[in-house]
């Protein structure tokens, strides 16, 4: 029995309370069983999901979850939990897990946020694991960083010059003869630019990041021109960057300046004669608009005779976190799900990109359609960003300075601003490097002040107490709660 003294107009009143067994043992329990069960909760391996691996993609889980549900049946004991990101905030999310130490076992990257992970240490080297891949896969490029591989390329994808047979006709053009240099693609957006009757030559993209640059840069690139050179120095302010500004400005007088789903979708109405885009438009048009005629080519080179046709060339990478807590397992997933059979799905029903595994484009389905066959012919030029830990702000950079062009800006001030632009945040991330350099040699030099003044803070047994009392704290909450569980039912 318990007595509860309540009060009530200065008289006490005294209530005898039953106590449940359990709350009396719990309640009896000595300090050598407390100490014991402190430690059990501080130092004892996990007991729940130890062999769960999370996978973070960005993809509907009726394409993830059938693949996971094969490996777990081949791999008894071993568990991958899905979470679906979306490209909205994806990355940041990414970013501030990382940063947090909370960041998945294993993850999907754009191709492009790569160099950034990797320059600064947070992915598991997976060169011996995934060595036998090598010539299975293809865009290894922005998985490989000084040497070693920290990534196993999922999917692939490029973009090529989408046009309308219709319009072509109209305006005295041949659908068969498609163009195939600047002029040639000048020329056709001329012809066909109509805007009082609501007809465009061109879509040109504007307004958009992450994607203005995968539509211009393809004419840097076909005329030899490049962003970094070998020793990573900026390179853009270039003769053959200045071609391909002038020439883009030539070329958008015919054209419409929208966003890529505004083009996409004035392009399925029969609004525009030309755009350069993805595949994802072979999933759209049969069905939102079956009557439009169209076909595609490859992107125009500069001239008969100079330089060559190029394109973007990005995709999905898969990668492992330090804290990945099976290496070895989850290496063989990465196998697993990059295989043709199970990304093929992804391409068959989505159509945004193609497997990065080479076997995949023998099936069928790449040869029942020959426009597919203008995408894999284009992918054999197309070039992949720079794989550098700025890329991020380097793309800001790039398409800051088009867009400036693009809208009657001079263009070598606009490429001036973009190398100075380039000077600033590659100071400032060197800086920053050479900070934590000195912070990490100042910290481990300095024990007087951060080791032994301050040795309560760091040293573990101070730790252990810390926890300890916090945990007594936590302890000594749930037996009152106990108790007042066990009061207010004998007082109702």
């Amino acid at each position: 029995m318990l007595k509860i003294r309540k009060f009530k107009c200065c008289k006490p009143v005294v209530f005898l309370i039953r106590i449940s067994p359990m709350t009396k043992r719990l309640i009896c329990l000595d300090f050598p069983l407390k100490v014991a069960l402190v430690l059990l909760f501080l130092f004892a391996p996990p007991i729940f999901g130890e062999d769960e691996l999370v996978f973070w993609n960005f993809w509907d889980p009726k394409f993830i979850l059938p693949v996971i549900q094969k490996f777990e049946a081949l791999h008894p004991g071993i568990k991958i939990r899905n979470e679906q990101l979306n490209w909205g905030n994806g990355l940041d999310k990414i970013v501030v897990a990382h940063a947090n130490k909370r960041a998945p076992d294993i993850c999907e990257l754009g191709s492009t946020w790569t160099g950034k992970f990797m320059s600064e240490g947070a992915l598991i080297d997976l060169t011996e694991k995934v060595r036998d891949l090598s010539d299975k896969l293809a865009m290894w490029e922005p998985a490989t960083w000084n040497g070693k591989i920290y990534g196993v390329p999922w999917l692939v994808g490029t973009r090529v010059l989408f046009f309308n047979k219709a319009l072509f006709r109209e305006s005295g053009l041949s659908p068969q003869n498609p163009p195939e240099t600047w002029d040639d693609l000048i020329n056709c957006a001329q012809k066909i630019h109509n805007p009082k009757n609501g007809i465009y030559g061109i879509g040109i993209n504007a307004g958009e990041g992450h994607i203005l640059y995968k539509k211009f840069l393809p004419f840097v690139w076909g005329n030899g021109g490049r962003i970094l050179d070998e020793t990573g120095k900026f390179v853009f302010d270039s003769l053959e960057t200045k071609e391909a500004l002038s020439f883009y400005q030539r070329l958008m007088v015919y054209g419409l300046k929208e966003k890529q789903d505004i083009l996409d979708d004035a392009f399925k109405r029969g609004k525009l004669g030309m755009e350069i885009s993805g595949s994802w438009n072979f999933a759209r048009y049969p069905k939102e608009a079956p009557n439009l005629e169209y076909d595609v080519a490859l992107i125009p080179r500069p001239g008969k005779n100079k330089g060559h046709t190029s394109s973007f060339l990005g995709g999905e990478i898969l990668v492992l976190f330090k804290g990945c807590k099976n290496p070895d397992m989850a290496a063989e997933f990465l196998k697993f799900i990059t295989k043709a059979e199970y990304a093929l799905p992804i391409t068959k029903e989505a159509l945004v990109s193609f497997p990065a595994s080479k076997e995949a484009f023998s099936d069928p389905f790449f040869s029942a359609d020959p426009r597919f066959a203008i995408f894999i012919k284009q992918m054999e030029t197309a070039v992949h960003p720079p794989v550098h830990p700025l890329w991020i702000e380097l793309e800001s950079i790039i398409n800051d300075a088009v867009e400036k062009v693009l809208y009657g800006g001079d263009i070598d001030a606009g490429l001036k601003n973009a190398t100075l632009a380039y000077e600033k945040i590659s100071k400032q991330y060197q800086d920053r490097k050479n900070g934590n350099a000195y912070s990490e040699s100042t910290s481990s030099g300095n024990k007087s002040e951060s080791g032994e003044t301050l040795g309560f803070v760091s040293s573990p047994l101070s730790i252990f107490l810390l926890a300890a009392v916090s945990l007594g704290t936590l302890f000594n909450a749930i037996l009152l709660l106990l108790i007042y569980g066990e009061v207010k039912k004998n007082v109702g």
